[in-house]
């Protein structure tokens, strides 16, 4: 089994085996809460888009943070109910949920590094960790984030096999920070920018490291987004409406 540390979208679309998908702040970390608390959630692309497919499907879409209720801050998720269905619009990790080509897609964070790498070699597969990176204002291009490449390295530690050394460089900056996690994801430039919008909360969650053994796994129904109501001017630009609607369960290990 090999174990590659790559970033982006461009490796999601190439990837054929197994798939993790590291947004640590806060995709990754807002899912893992929510699913731990057995919700069902639909990833997508843009907030716009998200809230016409919540009303297609009649369950709620999460707000932007500063919103009352569910947003993607993780600690407004702790409160959802068993079987509850929501939308997580998100630029980063839920858009790079929706162009998954790997046989087995799974979510990472630090809060279930362990039971990710688990779940992702019960699947028997090559893996592939997918760090989300955020996003240079402007003209769009991947910007690679340290808080992703922290928790891409603490998911590839506990993972036995071939590693690249991409691979190896993640889990060297995992061990380099592992005895403050706390004090690294404040020091990078998301934590900084977190902190500074008084989310510092936000930061601590994703700070904990194999505090729940719960793993979103990408699923798919039978349903395209266009059998619901969506039309093209709704998706984004990299997705078409005719494309099977994508969901993450919960799969506690």
């Amino acid at each position: 089994m090999r174990v590659h540390v790559e970033w982006g979208a461009k490796a999601l679309e190439q990837a054929t085996g197994t798939a993790i998908i590291v947004d640590c702040l806060s995709f990754s970390t807002a899912l893992s809460v929510a699913c731990t608390r057995g919700a069902n959630i639909f990833p997508f692309g843009t907030y716009e888009g998200g809230k016409k497919l919540a009303a297609c499907l009649s369950i709620d879409c999460v707000g932007k943070r500063k919103e009352q209720g569910l947003s993607l801050s993780p600690p407004t998720l702790d409160a959802v109910k068993p079987g509850q269905e929501f939308v997580l619009p998100s630029p980063n990790g839920s858009n790079l949920s929706t162009l998954s080509k790997a046989k087995y897609t799974f979510v990472g964070a630090l809060r279930n590094a362990q039971a990710a790498a688990n779940a992702a070699t019960e699947m028997g597969e090559d893996i592939v960790i997918v760090a989300a990176g955020e996003r240079w204002h402007g003209d769009g291009s991947l910007r690679p984030a340290f808080e992703d490449q922290l928790a891409a390295g603490a998911i590839a530690s506990f993972l036995t096999g071939h590693k690249s050394s991409e691979a190896d460089a993640a889990i060297a900056i995992f061990k380099a920070f592992e005895d403050d996690l706390l004090g690294a994801l404040l020091g990078c430039e998301s934590g900084k920018e977190l902190a500074e919008r008084d989310f510092q909360q936000d930061v601590e969650w994703a700070s904990q490291l194999n505090v729940t053994e719960c793993v979103p796994r990408l699923q798919t129904l039978e349903l395209t987004y266009e059998d619901i109501g969506m039309k093209a001017a709704d998706m984004p630009c990299d997705m078409s409406p005719n494309e099977k609607i994508r969901f993450y369960s919960s799969s506690q290990l």
